[in-house]
Formats: C-alpha cells, structure tokens, sequence
C-alpha cells in the first residue's frame, strides 16, 4: 500500500480489497497446487454452521466490506491485525483448498486460515494456540514451506506467542473502533500538508472525535504514519513518510 502523497499525484487508497488470488500450479507439474473459492464466493471452507459444537467468532472487517468469519479468539486476533495494518493490501480468511505431495507418499489437503498480501509479498498462515502445536503441525509447515518458497510464496504457523506486543494490540482496537467512516480527499490533503514534517496527534485534533475518526482512518489507509509500537495518543507524532516500527504486524 503506498502512501499518500498527492503532490506527486499518487491516488487514495481503494477499498474495499478483493482476496488475493495469485496464480496456482498445475498439480500435474508441481508438488503443491491450490484451488480458490469459486465465483461469488469469499472463502473455501464455511466455518459457520447450525449444527456447529465450537464457539464460532466474527467482525465486521472495514478493510473487506464484510463479516469475517473464525473458529478460535487466535484467529479473531490475527485478522484484526490484518484489518488495520496500513501494509496488509489484501487479506481472506479459509481463503485457500490446498493440496500437496507428503514426505511419505500419497497426497495431502490442507486449509490455511488466511491468505495475506503484506508490502506485495504472498503468503498463506496457519493460526494455531501453542498448545495445539505438536511435532506433526511443525513438520507440514516446514514441508509446505519449503515446497511453496520456490514460488515465492511464504507459509507461517503463527501462535499467541507470535503476536504484536499488548500496545499494538491495543492500537488495532483503537485504530478500527474509531476509523471506519470513509474520508474525503480534501480532509487527506489538509492533513497531509500538516504532517509533512512531523506534526503531534494532538496539533491534528485528535482529542476531538470527529477528528480522531479521520485520523485514525489515515492511519489504517496508510496515509500517515505513527509509531504503533507505542500506545497511541496526543503526544504521538504523525509522519507522511513511513517511520520505523510504525506498522502493527510485522
């Protein structure tokens, strides 16, 4: 996602994303293929049913325009994540019917929990609580990790462990319960000419809500960025150009 800078005539972000549907090898030339969901559909496996016995969890993503389905809290964490980091491009929860080769013989199916576009990079993650993690879960992901990096696409198990500290959490929470309402170019501009060189949330009104929600919506869309390793508030400074440990997932 690029910033915005309309001085060199860069246009706003557009949402909402569509899956990322990259290519898939033909299984008859390649150890690994995978089939996406069909024409009109959002997911390959439907985690939601009447007769389901496992608490099943939800939000409203504003980065996709819809309700994003999850079997686990873990789940629900990671997506939000996804949902309000500024360099995810596209994300798709049980994006993804995969099918591979074993060490062993024979053939495979696996579901990745998402399929994520992270500054132009692909990859597919499994979610999992460490826990649930045993010698079987960490040799498929280095054996589907090693048969998807010729094609240059990454595959990560990502644990609680794995998560952004408490602060970035905390910041996501922030950053989506307040930036869901579209901004128009000239709120951008205004804002973007006041951050040029750096310039306090609370000089850009963030104490004020109207002004919070906007800004907040900068953020997610990458417009401004802000040093989301720390606690967001009036003494954060805004930047136009992207700052170090500014981005929620790393």
């Amino acid at each position: 996602m690029t910033l915005f800078t309309p001085d060199l005539g860069v246009s706003r972000p557009s949402f909402p994303v569509v899956l990322p549907r990259w290519p898939a090898p033909d299984l008859h030339d390649a150890l690994i293929t995978w089939w996406w969901p069909p024409a009109g559909e959002v997911r390959a496996r439907n985690v939601l049913s009447r007769g389901a016995m496992r608490a099943i969890y939800r939000f409203s993503s504003w980065k996709l325009a819809r309700s994003v389905h999850f079997e686990s809290a873990l789940e629900e964490q990671v997506a939000l994540q996804l949902d309000a980091c500024p360099t995810v491009g596209a994300y798709g929860e049980q994006p993804a019917l995969m099918e591979y080769a074993t060490p062993y013989g024979g053939w495979a199916r696996h579901y990745p929990d998402f399929a994520v576009l992270h500054r132009g990079s692909r990859a597919f993650i499994e979610v999992k609580f460490a826990r649930d993690v045993d010698a079987s879960v960490l040799e498929r992901t280095e054996h589907l990790s090693t048969l998807l990096a010729p094609l240059g696409i990454a595959y990560r198990l990502v644990t609680e462990v794995d998560l952004p500290s408490p602060a970035r959490l905390a910041n996501a929470w922030s950053l989506l319960s307040r930036g869901r309402t579209a901004i128009t170019d000239l709120q951008a501009l205004l804002v973007h000419h006041q951050a040029l060189d750096g310039v306090s949330l609370a000089d850009l009104g963030w104490g004020r809500v109207a002004n919070a929600r906007s800004l907040a919506r900068q953020i997610m869309e990458g417009r401004i960025s802000v040093d989301l390793s720390r606690p967001i508030g009036l003494d954060t400074m805004a930047y136009t150009s992207e700052q170090e440990e500014g981005w929620l997932w790393a």
